[in-house]
């Protein structure tokens, strides 16, 4: 199938338009006329996942991290994006990114970890308008879940995401009934509508000190289940769509792992 097709399938499913500004969304590197008939999915185009592409055939990467995000003036031999663009170019491979858009729009990334943990009645956290496309779309999502302890969802968080570790801000709260979700890394935008949500509780990820801190003194109990952990189900949920929508297309799906480690 040639590449056209598929850009077309996924830019219907999340439009280019939905990304945020700071994002590089969209047809990296390649041509529309590419041949594709091996795709490997993956978080982040890293050295093991351009590896595995290779290893497998594929004549295409699609990954939730765009590879490239602000302007670059070189592709030099040496840093992180050069020796990956490089290498790319060097196996014919096309790199696509499908980053902020996909968690934006309507049963995207954010509608997908929501029902992960459970999540119904789900609505649009941080909602953007737009006067082309009628559908509600934006960051973050929030909704209602079965009542419980926060110890309870606490252990349905580290369950249903496979983690290890997690870590939370403020005081475990007796019951838990509404949670917010912002996948990736927070944004302390969102606050005031976590605010006027309360009592919420927030599941997200790359917390930094002191956005936990004000988060803490605004009393939303916090649960940072880190930027990899909130975001790993990409491979497997557009893989799925990938495999429904192009049955003659071979779907490789790379989860990777977290960068970080712990002791």
């Amino acid at each position: 199938m040639k590449l056209e097709s598929l850009i077309s399938f996924l830019e219907e499913l999340a439009p280019i338009s939905f990304q945020d500004s700071y994002d590089n969304s969209g047809l990296i590197l390649g041509s529309k006329n590419a041949d594709i008939s091996n795709v490997l999915v993956c978080l982040d185009v890293d050295d093991d996942a351009l590896d595995h592409a290779i290893e497998q055939h594929c004549q295409m990467i699609l990954s939730h991290h765009p590879v490239i995000f602000g302007g670059i003036k070189s592709f030099a031999e040496g840093s992180e994006e050069g020796d990956i663009v490089i290498k790319a170019i060097k196996n014919d491979l096309v790199l696509y990114g499908c980053h902020t858009n996909f968690d934006s729009t309507s049963g995207g990334l954010s509608d997908l970890l929501c029902k992960k943990l459970g999540i119904e009645n789900i609505q649009v956290l941080e909602e953007k308008f737009s006067l082309q496309f009628k559908e509600k779309h934006g960051n973050g999502r929030f909704g209602d879940i079965d009542p419980m302890s926060g110890e309870a969802f606490l252990d349905i968080v580290k369950s249903r995401l496979s983690l290890d570790v997690i870590r939370y801000v403020g005081q475990i709260p007796e019951k838990v009934s509404r949670v917010a979700v912002y996948n990736g890394s927070y944004d302390s935008n969102i606050l005031e509508k976590l605010v006027s949500l309360n009592p919420i509780i927030l599941v997200t990820g790359d917390l930094k000190y002191h956005a936990a801190q004000e988060l803490r003194h605004k009393g939303i109990f916090t649960i940072d289940a880190g930027h990899y952990g909130t975001e790993k189900l990409f491979v497997k949920e557009m893989s799925k769509l990938l495999e429904a929508r192009f049955p003659e297309l071979t779907v490789i799906r790379y989860e990777g792992k977290d960068v970080f480690t712990y002791y």
